[in-house]
């Protein structure tokens, strides 16, 4: 007698045949967003070090100003030498997505001295202070941004798709115009036996 399992699980090529799919079709690979599940953060709020967890905990007051101590001299020259770089603010002429933007981060934290930050602008044809900023940003989408992103790129893929297709069919119809063949039934066409 089978078990439950065995009758469950599915073996051979047909278990394959969807994963293999994605991988197959050129330009409809997905995109790893790391929507998978995982335990809830938890609150800002929470203390484990709390011996009574049914008292009331209140949030701890949040600085409203900032300091207002003279700013560092680092911080200063950087920003001086940044408005002698770029007077009107920074706008690169060129811009990254953000999948070569963690491409670019994974390439740096794999080996920093052979993709340094010139390496890396030559090899992204952006400039050095691009590839700075990119390393420096540590910004990563929320679960609810993760979500958009994945829907618009899903909907983005569907649309490419029936474009294809439509493109494809257009061809052809062109084709069969060209070549003078009728599409349907004629009213040329018998049925003869001989």
């Amino acid at each position: 007698m089978l078990t439950i399992r065995r009758s469950l699980t599915i073996t051979g090529p047909a278990a394959r045949t969807f994963i293999n799919l994605y991988s197959t079709v050129s330009g409809l690979t997905r995109k790893n967003w790391r929507t998978g599940g995982g335990p809830a953060p938890l609150s800002l709020v929470h203390d484990p070090d709390a011996a009574d967890s049914s008292a009331v905990h209140t949030p701890p007051p949040r600085r409203k100003k900032h300091a207002q101590g003279p700013t560092p001299e680092e911080f200063s020259a950087h920003r001086a030498a940044m408005k002698q770089a770029f007077p009107e603010g920074w706008a690169p002429p060129r811009k990254l997505s953000r999948d070569a933007m963690d491409g670019l981060r994974s390439l740096h934290a794999t080996d920093p001295e052979l993709f340094t930050t010139p390496v890396l602008a030559e090899r992204f044809c952006i400039s050095p202070e691009a590839v700075r900023r990119v390393l420096k940003s540590k910004w990563t989408p929320t679960r609810e941004q993760r979500a958009r992103l994945l829907e618009r790129e899903r909907r983005g893929r569907e649309e490419w798709i029936a474009q294809r297709r439509l493109d494809e069919r257009r061809k052809q119809l062109e084709l069969e115009r060209q070549m003078g063949r009728v599409r349907g039934v004629s009213r040329k066409d018998k049925l003869s036996l001989t």
